[in-house]
């Protein structure tokens, strides 16, 4: 999947991985490199995850070196969300490029590139840089040389219509959306393993139709003779089985595999102290080759979509042992955390926050982080998707402000979408159509007149008059305004929509920064609340909604503090919160099998459930255990692996008193049934 099927580009990389097709775009970098003039060039490489677009750039990179330029890849993940830290990866990644020259000003290439000196600044994942956009194509692009530069950016989805409609870059940019391999792609890819005969090369290439990580499994599976069925390929294209993942993967790099679940990416070093054994050169390497794990800089990476299927298994297998390892890798991150620069801390901020998702759930009628989800990252908003993003906000509206506060939010939106589009981010369905959106403003003395003409109150409420008049380019405060979803998407609730957008925003507070809102709304109070986010009650009565008085909530992180605040959700003795965690004045007596059977049994009755309440952290009543109890038994809440969910619902909820009934729902005899009721029985007592 990784070396080009023409002749000019038909090898493999040193670490064994294939590159086929992408011949057009590949001419099209060879006709940049070809051009005497080279004029500064923008290459928008777009396309569904797995269709290539990480291999594409790399095998571009390579390229560009064997010809003479300098070539720089850069992770939109770690670039940060403001110009400084952009501005200091950049730096710190030329340094390490051009290593030996003596440079003491790395970034001091960019002005002396030329014609006969040119460069190739390759951004992956650059959907991240959602708030530098128009930073991006206003300030730093407008400061490169016109002649040498050839920007290459990787990302989900399309360039946003500011690109299409520039006066100056329009001309310069290059789309290139990646399609699946054609068929003489694929065949070319298949012949490449070599060792297939025609009868299974064929049954790949129409199992897999083209997409290009489900034909690199399929083609590693039969390669590897694995004993893995048909009707498994034909998924291929749509979904990875966690089985055929680890299949693919010998048993030794299992664990390594686990970890690399548990986070975006990692090193030798970091793999090492988290199993805390040796990770061979040898072992780091086949990992590295494996078609479903990608390398860069920072190490390796499992791919957004293997990463997901892995960890809903190892979720449903080891709940226990999972939460344990996100406890002790958060614990090592945590001092990286604090000693690293400004540039890369995004990227480990991205990491932990991925290990506390589980342990944001105690409040979830506003915001649910619970579900898995495959939707693409959020995207900054394009100016066709504003209809759309004015009936999201007539929703809003509707159940979120009084009447006579609704008139002016449209006309917000039109200057915000006109002014400061990376604020308006959102999340979109298989058609692409728009079914949620967040809005969230960096506070400076540019856009705080915007927001105070709309919201004069919340303003007089947050934030001081210094605070409004910052300069923009020290700014470190966001304000939150909405976050607005549909409610009839097939397969998630609106609450579930909110949870995946408010968790990708946290992931500004690790830089160092702080966000401040207005909240009326009781369920987004205690949410926010329970995450560690301050409250204080608005000290006058304009901003209330009806009967619900306002309160300002803000989590400041400007000191350091995103570590202790991260382990503050993951560490029981650090935050109590949920059914797995206590605090003081509960009582810390371990439940017992004969405890739990006991309490089990009077689970229809919630009256008979308020002498076990108080045993349970957060339960004021026995209505409040039963619906927590019930909540881990039908999956809402993770602590109890999938089958010990079926056994105890059936036994105690669906067919209580009726072990025959259960055990016929379960597909077990009675004997067995009695023997598995028992282990997860004695491991929900663990949980509690």
């Amino acid at each position: 999947m990784e070396n080009s099927s023409e002749v000019q580009y038909d090898s493999h990389y040193g670490h064994g991985k294939r590159f086929v097709g992408r011949a057009k775009e590949l001419m099209m970098l060879d006709r940049w490199l070809g051009n005497p003039e080279a004029p500064l060039t923008i290459f928008s490489v777009t396309g569904m995850g797995g269709i290539g677009k990480s291999s594409l750039m790399s095998e571009m990179l390579s390229v560009a070196r064997n010809q003479g330029a300098t070539a720089i890849w850069m992770d939109g993940r770690s670039c940060g969300s403001t110009p400084s830290v952009f501005l200091e990866y950049l730096s710190s990644t030329l340094g390490l490029e051009t290593m030996g020259s003596g440079n003491p000003r790395p970034l001091s290439l960019l002005s002396e590139t030329s014609v006969q000196r040119r460069l190739v600044l390759a951004v992956d994942n650059y959907e991240e840089l959602a708030l530098l956009e128009s930073w991006f194509m206003e300030v730093f692009l407008s400061k490169l040389p016109l002649y040498g530069v050839l920007i290459i950016l990787a990302s989900r989805p399309e360039p946003a219509s500011a690109w299409r409609t520039h006066p100056r870059l329009r001309q310069r940019l290059v789309q290139m959306p990646l399609q699946h391999f054609t068929d003489e792609e694929v065949s070319k890819y298949i012949a490449l393993a070599g060792s297939l005969n025609k009868s299974m090369a064929g049954t790949i290439a129409r199992m897999t139709d083209g997409h290009p990580l489900g034909l690199a499994l399929a083609v590693e599976a039969a390669d590897q003779r694995r004993n893995i069925p048909l009707s498994e390929w034909t998924e291929l294209s749509q979904m990875i089985s966690a089985r055929l993942l680890l299949e693919l993967t010998l048993p030794r790099l299992h664990p390594m595999v686990e970890v690399l679940t548990l986070l975006e990416t990692a090193n030798q070093e970091l793999l090492a102290s988290v199993l805390q054994t040796e990770v061979t050169l040898e072992e780091y390497n086949v990992l590295r080759r494996m078609s479903f794990i990608r390398s860069g800089p920072n190490g390796l990476a499992l791919h957004d979509m293997a990463r997901l299927h892995l960890l809903r298994d190892f979720r449903q297998r080891e709940p226990q042992r999972l939460q344990a390892m996100r406890v002790r890798i958060a614990g090592l991150l945590k001092p990286l955390h604090e000693q690293a620069g400004p540039h890369e801390r995004r990227q480990i901020t991205r990491k932990m926050l991925l290990l506390c998702q589980e342990s944001m759930l105690q409040h979830r009628k506003y915001a649910d982080v619970s579900a898995d989800s495959l939707f693409s990252p959020m995207e900054v908003m394009r100016a066709e998707d504003l209809p759309a993003l004015h009936k999201l906000l007539q929703q809003w509206c509707e159940y979120s402000v009084e009447p006579w506060q609704a008139p002016s939010y449209p006309a917000f939106l039109d200057e915000l979408a006109q002014r400061y589009p990376e604020g308006i981010v959102l999340m979109r369905d298989k058609e692409g159509d728009p079914i949620g959106m967040f809005i969230t403003v960096l506070v400076h003395r540019e856009s705080s007149g915007m927001l105070s003409n709309y919201f004069p109150a919340e303003m007089q409420e947050c934030f001081t008059p210094e605070e409004l008049d910052c300069d923009p380019d020290q700014t470190d405060t966001h304000f939150a305004v909405l976050a607005a979803a549909r409610d009839d998407v097939p397969g998630y609730k609106r609450e579930e929509l909110v949870g995946y957008m408010s968790l990708d925003r946290l992931s500004l507070l690790g830089e160092g920064a702080r966000v401040i809102l207005v909240a009326t709304n009781p369920n987004l109070k205690l949410f926010l609340q329970s995450i560690g986010f301050r409250s204080k009650r608005a000290s006058t009565r304009l901003c209330d909604l009806y009967a619900d008085q306002a309160v300002v909530l803000d989590l400041d992180l400007r000191s350091g503090q995103f570590g202790d605040w991260v382990m503050s959700l993951l560490v029981p003795d650090t935050k109590g919160s949920g059914i797995q965690q206590e605090v003081s004045g509960v009582s810390q007596v371990p439940w017992s099998e004969q405890d739990v059977r006991k309490m089990l049994t009077h689970l229809h009755s919630p009256g008979e459930l308020h002498e076990y309440a108080a045993r349970v952290s957060g339960m004021a009543d026995g209505i409040h255990l039963q619906t927590r109890i019930l909540d881990l038994l039908e999956g809402r809440v993770h602590g109890i692996s999938r089958q010990d969910q079926l056994l105890l619902y059936a036994a105690y909820w669906t067919h209580a008193g009726n072990p025959t009934a259960a055990a016929q729902t379960c597909s077990m005899s009675r004997a067995t049934f009695y023997r598995h009721l028992r282990a997860a029985l004695v491991r929900l007592a663990r949980v509690l």
